[in-house]
């Protein structure tokens, strides 16, 4: 429930207080690929970015088969424009679970993409 909770208080205008249900959520569930993604996504901040790509990136390594991780590195890259990237990272996402939810919306986004060209 907690990266759940915290993408809810996202979505309501309360980062801070997402940010802190992120962490505890990580806490409570250290080998929880959902929780520790959610955290690292809800650190975004498209002025300072790093943040958040320092935590997400090396879940890549932790975490080679979820699906999560590969998908949302790859929503991160498109916020920052980095197409090429996220056109690899949404692929690999996709190519693990294609009939999930996320497997699923990387193809939704893969298709938005192949209409544009690369940056």
């Amino acid at each position: 429930m907690g990266p759940l909770r915290g993408v809810a208080l996202q979505r309501l205008g309360y980062p801070r207080s997402a940010e802190r249900q992120f962490a505890a959520a990580t806490r409570e569930a250290p080998n929880d690929p959902e929780a520790r993604t959610a955290a690292a996504v809800g650190l975004f901040d498209k002025e300072n970015p790093s943040l958040a790509f320092s935590r997400l990136g090396p879940l890549v390594r932790v975490f080679p088969q979820a699906q999560t991780v590969r998908f949302h590195l790859g929503l991160m890259l498109l916020w920052m424009a980095q197409v090429a990237k996220a056109r690899e990272e949404l692929q690999k996402a996709r190519a693990e679970a294609p009939n999930s939810a996320l497997g699923r919306q990387s193809a939704r986004y893969l298709q938005a993409l192949s209409k544009v060209g690369t940056r």
